[in-house]
């Protein structure tokens, strides 16, 4: 088993909880992040916290999803990927800087099958770290964008 770690960062003047109202609304991922256009979200009753569960379905691969972590600064999730099959961690650490902004610290941890990773090469590790700074902006652009009333 091998573990693939990537990280991005991005500075914002949304608050902490701005950010993660945005983060936890599972069910509004695909109208904002990157990838998730044609995903399918499925949410149980409930509203999420540590142990909530949900799925996230394509066309053929499907996400099953369970958040670790739900605390004031942070959300990690645990993820097992259906094909190729693999799981990991993905987390957002929200960051207070002394002039009123906030840094998002995104970091993923795939545990891959060593089969897995040897496949990966230096192009894919590049896409999945563009995958990273994508959802960064994305999310950048959503928490800090104007509420229409």
């Amino acid at each position: 088993m091998a573990t693939y770690t990537i990280s991005a960062t991005t500075i914002t003047t949304a608050p902490p909880e701005r950010i993660f109202a945005v983060l936890d609304n599972f069910g509004h991922w695909p109208t904002w992040m990157p990838s998730l256009d044609r995903v399918r979200v499925e949410l149980p009753a409930g509203l999420p916290g540590p142990g909530y569960r949900f799925r996230l379905q394509g066309l053929i691969v499907h996400a099953d999803m369970e958040v670790v972590d739900f605390s004031p600064l942070a959300r990690t999730t645990r993820f097992r990927i259906s094909f190729p099959p693999f799981t990991g961690l993905n987390r957002c650490l929200v960051l207070p800087l002394s002039d009123g902004r906030y840094q998002i610290e995104r970091t993923d941890s795939l545990d891959l099958p060593d089969l897995l990773a040897d496949l990966l090469d230096v192009t894919q590790r590049g896409r999945f770290e563009q995958l990273a700074r994508e959802f960064l902006v994305a999310l950048k652009r959503k928490v800090e964008e104007v509420p229409h009333d």
